[in-house]
Order: structure tokens, then sequence, then C-alpha cells
């Protein structure tokens, strides 16, 4: 087996062991190539790129809604979680073997590395934070329809862009 075949081979492990559901444990998922995952009839692999970060301290949450219940602070309601340090200019984080359906993603960076997005007295956000469509905000965070979107091919990549208020 030659070397490149051997690193796409460990790649793709990897990658299957990471997207396993672990209810109450954040996984750790590496940035991988979407097209080296293996992927079911039926599912897809969504590929969350993260712009605007203001600095690399800290870590990156990035949790995966099928619902509106949770969506977009409660993380344990999420479907699937990820948490990556906030390294790079542009960190990635890949979700593989979801089943084809309607989806939202919500991210949130916490600098100080506490374990929690830090508020304000008025309950904004200190840190930044995210989700999927980039959707402008009015009063409050993004509804879950405002974030949504459609899995419904082998991959999909989004960007999003976090915020700093």
């Amino acid at each position: 087996m030659r070397e490149s075949e051997m690193k796409r081979a460990f790649w793709i492990v990897i990658i299957a062991l990471l997207s396993m559901q672990f209810p109450a444990v954040w996984q750790t998922v590496k940035a991988a190539e979407p097209e080296m995952l293996a992927i079911p009839a039926g599912s897809g692999a969504i590929t969350v790129r993260i712009t605007g970060l203001r600095s690399t301290n800290g870590n990156l949450s990035v949790a995966l809604f099928n619902a509106k219940k949770g969506f977009p602070g409660k993380y344990e309601r999420a479907v699937r979680r990820a948490k990556i340090p906030a390294a790079g200019s542009e960190p990635l984080v890949v979700f593989g073997d979801i089943p084809y359906g309607t989806y939202a993603v919500a991210v949130q960076h916490d600098e100080n590395a506490n374990g929690k997005l830090d508020a304000n007295f008025l309950g904004m956000p200190k840190e930044g934070v995210g989700s999927s469509n980039n959707p402008k905000s009015k009063f409050g965070p993004p509804s879950f329809d405002d974030a949504s979107f459609v899995l419904d091919k082998k991959t999909m990549e989004l960007t999003i862009n976090l915020r700093y208020l």
C-alpha cells in the first residue's frame, strides 16, 4: 500500500470513529476532505468552514441540530457536536454519515476556554457566535428556520462567519 493510500485509509477510519454519536461527550473532529469519507446511501457529509475569528485563543464548539428545540444555544440537544481548537484562519469541522434532512448549525467561540459562552448583563454574547446561512440578527439569536438548510446530496460545505457583538 502506498503512503498516500495509507493516509487516506487512516483518515477514513478516524473520521468514521469521530462521527459516531456519543451522548454528553464532546467529539474532537479534525479537518478531512469530504470525498475521503465513506458515505452510505441516503446520507451525506457536512463540512463547516468557520471564518471571521477574532483570535486563535480558546476553542470552537460546533453543533448540528435537526429540530428547533434547543437551537442555537442548547448544544446537549444537538444531533452531533464537535469541539476543536480555534486554530488557523478558517478551521473546518466535518460531520459525516448524516441522514438526508433539514438541519441548522450553530458555532460558538469560547475564547477564554472556560467551557461556556460568556455574556454581558443583557444576555448578549461577549464571545463569537454564528449559525448556518449567516442570518442577519434582529433581536436575539437566529431562529432554526432562518438558519436551516436541506442536506440532500453526498457532500455539502457551509461557511459560517463568526460575529462578535
